[in-house]
């Protein structure tokens, strides 16, 4: 189904979206980590990818004691990874589990390297295990929107600039509102006490954030807004995770990677499902790569894409394929035709593109 409408740039938004070090995007991350490394050792040992979603994780924060110039982790955060997953018939499933968020959160926060990984996974339901390569795992919905606008545009980008800021760890979010023309951005960014030797460095150290961040954008720029004396946002590792903020799968960014609640958005946690079966990873990232290319149609303003599957139908054939476009100008017949081509193109690669989620080629979160 394709309909069209007017564009018409709200009168306000809010967009946010949450850095990789983030408890959220953490649990997200180890998610999508332990559904790669499975697949992997599932097409080792069988010759294809068997039923899995890890799309449970959670993190408990743990305790710290940060001091400027050092301070020191005292009660590290503990990952616990739930879901369902098929036991390896030559590997162990708890291994395979916490190698891979260990992996992950080593490398994405480099300051956190004392933790905890408590697998709890078991194997699903029979009648889920039989639909892998058959059909839809569960009855869901994938949504995607192109193009972005200016004001997300600047959301997605500031993360990279606010953390070369020295002094920065790897957790911070950004919280954009805006009110017409005016541009409100609220920016929380975890300093590391390690590279903080005073009060004055860490005050230091925020304003060259807020410059950062007015290096991109005109806008009122807050910087570590519940900053009050020495209760400030310093940590030992990088990340809150150590103490102010546990984290969840499918609390992070979207496959766009922001959180845009004016937007079309969907509420499945797309990180840690199978590649093979679940729509609610499969969809949302068709609809997202479908959407950005019915955008780039000759007079095309903006395209909504929205997918739902029903369990057990086969994924080239969802029970609702849609498409909201706004268009200035153009035969509403060609653009419609051109857009349905495409989403039967995305369609048709769900196979293909089950390979390229194992490979990491296709992010997620």
């Amino acid at each position: 189904m394709i309909t069209f409408h007017k564009f018409s740039p709200p009168p306000f938004e809010v967009v946010e979206r949450k850095g990789i070090g983030h408890p959220d995007s953490l649990a997200d991350g180890i998610s999508e980590a332990i559904s790669r490394n499975l697949s992997r050792a599932y097409l080792e040992e069988h010759g294809e990818i068997l039923h899995h979603n890890v799309d449970k994780v959670l993190i408990i924060g743990g305790r710290a004691h940060p001091t400027f110039g050092g301070g020191r982790l005292i009660d590290p955060p503990t990952v616990i990874v739930g879901g369902r997953a098929t036991v390896p018939a030559n590997r162990s499933l708890d291994e395979i589990i916490s190698k891979a968020a260990s992996s992950h959160l080593r490398s994405t926060v480099p300051g956190l390297s004392d933790f905890r990984v408590e697998p709890r996974t078991r194997e699903g339901a029979p009648e889920l295990r039989r639909l892998i390569g058959r059909g839809a795992n569960d009855t869901s919905i994938g949504v995607g929107y192109a193009p972005l606008n200016p004001v997300e545009e600047v959301v997605k980008d500031l993360e990279v600039l606010i953390r070369k800021v020295r002094g920065v760890g790897q957790d911070t979010k950004v919280m954009a509102v805006r009110r017409g023309e005016e541009l409100g951005l609220v920016v929380a960014a975890a300093m590391v006490s390690s590279k903080i030797a005073t009060l004055d460095e860490y005050m230091d150290a925020k304003e060259r954030v807020r410059d950062a961040v007015l290096s991109r954008v005109d806008a009122e720029v807050v910087v570590n807004a519940a900053d009050e004396g020495e209760n400030i946002f310093l940590t030992v590792t990088g990340t809150s995770a150590e103490m102010g903020d546990d984290g969840a799968t499918g609390r992070g960014n979207r496959v766009n990677g922001l959180i845009t609640p004016m937007r079309p958005m969907t509420m499945e946690a797309v990180a840690g499902k199978n590649p093979v079966s679940h729509v609610g990873k499969i969809y949302n990232v068709i609809a997202q790569h479908a959407a950005e290319e019915v955008a780039e149609l000759d007079s095309v303003e903006e395209a909504y894409v929205t997918l739902v599957s029903q369990i057990g139908a086969p994924l080239d054939q969802p029970m609702l394929r849609g498409c909201r476009i706004a268009a200035a100008g153009g035969d509403r017949e060609i653009i419609s035709s051109q857009a349905e081509s495409i989403i039967g193109y995305w369609l048709e690669r769900v196979d293909e593109m089950a390979l390229e989620f194992v490979a990491g080629r296709i992010e997620v979160c």
